[in-house]
């Protein structure tokens, strides 16, 4: 019982080794940078207490960016002490 227990002990740390090898030599995740124009708009969450009032904000700039030949690239909330003020809306040609 005692040696198996310790050649699982061994098995486990020998694993875990080398798990942890195989990710440090992985090579880091990279964002993929748009190239070319890209514009950050901030589109404002006031009365944003309606079920669907952001999303239709949301869904209007994108409506509009995309008819300037923009598409959308990332999207990021914006709070002030808990409460949501809106979103930062990235959009690259």
């Amino acid at each position: 019982m005692k040696s198996s227990y310790l050649a699982s002990l061994l098995l486990a740390v020998v694993l875990g080794a080398g798990g942890s090898m195989l990710l440090t030599h992985s090579t880091p995740a990279q964002a993929a940078t748009p190239t070319g124009d890209t514009i950050t708009v901030f589109v404002d969450a006031t009365f944003g207490f309606r079920k669907t009032h952001m999303a239709d904000k949301l869904t209007r700039s994108h409506a509009e960016y995309a008819a300037r030949g923009y598409r959308f690239v990332a999207m990021s909330p914006y709070s002030e002490n808990g409460d949501l003020v809106g979103f930062f809306v990235t959009y690259a040609k």
